[in-house]
């Protein structure tokens, strides 16, 4: 009995949830697993009045999403703790102000860096005595200046998506460093047909710059090659018939006035050719 009503009230959310994602244009899939209540609190009221968070059962966000054909429904599954964005903002928009209000906390032992940890040279607010093993145990080379511990060089002690073990997280706590980013994890985005990943989203408009240019390149020199014609190819293919026709030319010696002067130079390196065989008796 009890079952039965609470698949029934379930069933009931989802449709009342599919009718709200009728009037978005983005549907998105946040991952707040282990992203801090009070991080989320600040994204949310800075998108207030362009984005809508859901926060609701799983099988509520799975059935709703079904019941409106998303795409996304078969990516709930793997979320462990998705929560549902709305918004008629385009997703990108969204990945850009959530960037802009990252934050930082300290790293955990057993966590992964999501970049590079390094110690910067300088002083550390550090009296000799019990840190310099410490620093020693993590490859940090040390020295006594002013009555501190001054770290020598930059030394990285984590690479990107290495574990930090419990000495670096101590220390890294010790000297109140906060590596770890916190940004608004949105791992999918349907808008405009298209679902888009957090690896698509979170990408930086310079890659997307140099990727585009590149695309286009690429397939310009495809054009060209297969004498694909277009507004873009349309110059390097008359300039590569302009070649292809000069050069028969002047291999079958037709003359003109822009294969005289090659000609003339072909028959003087021929020229040349035989007086060297011939020539000089």
């Amino acid at each position: 009995m009890n079952k039965s009503k609470g698949s029934s009230e379930k069933s009931k959310k989802a449709d009342e949830l599919s009718k709200k994602l009728s009037k978005y244009k983005t549907l998105a899939l946040v991952e707040v697993s282990g992203f801090p209540s009070s991080n989320f609190e600040r994204i949310k009221k800075t998108l207030r009045g362009s984005a809508d968070f859901v926060y609701t059962n799983k099988i509520i966000i799975y059935n709703a999403l079904k019941l409106v054909n998303s795409p996304l429904a078969d990516k709930v599954e793997g979320i462990r703790l998705p929560v549902l964005l709305l918004s008629n903002l385009n997703p990108f928009d969204i990945v850009k102000t959530a960037v802009e209000n990252k934050a930082y906390a300290k790293i955990k032992a057993g966590e992964k860096a999501n970049e590079d940890i390094t110690l910067l040279s300088g002083p550390t607010p550090f009296p000799p005595g019990p840190m310099l093993s410490q620093f020693s145990s993590i490859g940090v080379k040390t020295k006594n200046e002013g009555g501190k511990i001054s770290i020598i060089s930059d030394t990285k002690i984590v690479k990107k998506g290495e574990v930090v073990n419990d000495k670096v997280a101590s220390i890294l706590s010790s000297m109140d460093i906060k590596p770890k980013e916190l940004i608004l994890s949105i791992l999918y985005a349907f808008n405009d047909k298209i679902v888009f990943g957090r690896e698509t989203l979170y990408k930086n408009s310079e890659e997307y710059v140099d990727e585009l240019k590149n695309a286009f390149l690429r397939s310009l020199s495809l054009s060209v090659s297969v004498g694909i014609l277009n507004k873009y190819s349309v110059k390097s293919l008359i300039k590569k018939i302009y070649i292809g026709v000069r050069f028969l030319s002047v291999d079958r010696n037709i003359v003109s006035k822009s294969t005289i002067n090659d000609i003339l130079a072909k028959a003087s390196v021929q020229a040349g050719a035989i007086d060297k065989v011939i020539g000089g008796k």
